[in-house]
């Protein structure tokens, strides 16, 4: 609970200016009590002039999620969000009501950007089946301070907090602004590696847009250090960040932009510029399924002048050609195309679909890898592989018969390396046989 409190009262930091007077739920008879702040808490809602900017946060995926809202007598209400595309676009109306459960209860009703992170189904905004994001429908209403109103959810304890906007601030959220600021910040830490100076630890700075958090991670004192911070999109390309963890010493409040530049501020008031990066600060154990998720091998339908690339070695090169030679003259014709290796670290799997062709025409062999990583070590283990469609089916016995023998339940020490023809990659180096390499780039 008191971390509950001090997370509102950080957002005091980046949303309210004004001299702060609270009120409490008043005083007196219990029902004439609820009953004056039930009137209070809809008087304030539909009062506000331009709506009000809000924030949430979830239990299941922890991150965070701006709002603006704009209430009416009749209990409904236009809502944006900072989710995706969609819901920073395009204003939605759905309905709330304000009514005594235990205390004065701000109930989200109908349909809207806020039951959205609670959506049971994974394909509307992703979550957990059944589950969504661990979100809430319903507030109770804890206090004004200011122009803020604090709300606590009654199933997962977390905050809701409202702030009065502006007539500018409503004028931007109703134009389409916070979507523009939202492709605008996501464009700048998409592109290269990020990373940020702090007090004794030079971090590796990641914007982790599914989940909403802003990953930092760095080497401290001769061991790996990270935290994950709940977000949430404003205006003007800034970020309000929602934690009261520390890291380095420094607890962190927002990131702003001016001039192209973004800093990461502290609540001690220190400053820290996001800079770019040519290479990633921590050894690529730690980057691969996390920022490194998406890596490519080119196949032989398009690249054969290329290939084999020179962060083969000999002994690989053996193999590749030998499962080239195999599909070309096991009874289908086929010919290697390009291989596409998506790793996921949180379930150590390696989702790749391989393009084959017979002639000119284009299939896809989809294939499941199993892996796990040793951090210490530096080594990634391959533990299977299967097909998962009928053209996999055909290709499995092939890789199996050359290069997945010697990949399959062996281990290789991973290395950032750069081809100069396909650029920054991760080469696999046998353990046992450090003479057998391969590389995928990315």
């Amino acid at each position: 609970m008191k971390k509950i409190f001090y997370l509102m009262f950080l957002v005091l930091l980046a949303f309210s200016c004004s001299k702060p007077k609270e009120m409490d739920p008043i005083f007196g008879n219990p029902d004439e009590r609820i009953s004056d702040t039930l009137l209070y808490v809809k008087k304030t809602l539909v009062d506000a002039p331009y709506g009000w900017k809000a924030y949430t946060t979830t239990e299941i995926s922890k991150g965070g999620y701006g709002f603006y809202m704009q209430f009416d007598k009749n209990d409904r209400l236009r809502m944006i969000a900072d989710l995706n595309k969609t819901t920073a676009s395009e204003a939605k109306e759905s309905t709330y009501r304000i009514r005594q459960i235990m205390y004065a209860t701000l109930s989200f009703d109908t349909y809207n950007y806020i039951t959205m992170l609670q959506d049971p189904d994974p394909s509307v905004y992703g979550g957990l089946p059944g589950r969504g994001h661990g979100s809430d429908n319903e507030y109770d209403y804890v206090k004004t301070h200011g122009d803020t109103l604090f709300f606590q959810g009654r199933k997962f304890i977390k905050p809701l907090v409202l702030v009065k906007a502006t007539a500018e601030e409503q004028t931007a959220y109703l134009s389409k602004k916070l979507l523009a600021s939202i492709n605008d910040v996501d464009a700048y830490f998409e592109n290269g590696i990020n990373i940020v100076m702090l007090n004794k630890a030079n971090c590796e700075f990641t914007l982790n847009t599914s989940a909403k958090q802003v990953n930092l991670m760095a080497m401290i004192d001769g061991k790996v250090e990270s935290v994950q911070i709940p977000y949430f999109y404003n205006l003007d390309k800034n970020m309000t960040l929602l934690s009261d963890s520390t890291f380095d010493g420094e607890k962190f409040s927002k990131i702003t932009e001016k001039n192209g530049v973004y800093t990461l501020h502290a609540l001690s008031g220190k400053t820290f510029a996001i800079k770019k990066s040519n290479d990633y600060l921590l050894p690529p154990q730690y980057k691969l399924g996390t920022a490194i998720t998406d890596m490519f091998q080119p196949g032989v339908y398009s690249y054969a002048s290329y290939l084999p690339l020179k962060t083969w070695s000999a002994s690989y090169v053996v193999d590749w050609n030998e499962y080239v030679r195999l599909s070309k003259t096991s009874g289908y014709n086929l010919t290697v195309g390009d291989s596409f290796y998506n790793f996921n670290d949180a379930k150590k799997v390696i989702t790749m679909d391989g393009y084959i062709y017979q002639g000119n025409t284009r299939f896809i062999g989809g294939y499941l890898m199993n892996y796990s990583i040793d951090l210490e070590k530096g080594t990634i283990r391959f533990l299977s592989i299967k097909n998962t469609t009928n053209n996999g089916g055909i290709m499995v016995p092939y890789m199996n018969a050359t290069f997945f023998k010697k990949m399959i339940n062996h281990d290789f020490k991973l290395s950032f390396i750069t081809d100069k023809d396909f650029g920054s990659g991760i080469q696999f180096t046998s353990v046992e046989d450090p003479n057998y390499y391969f590389s995928f780039a990315y």
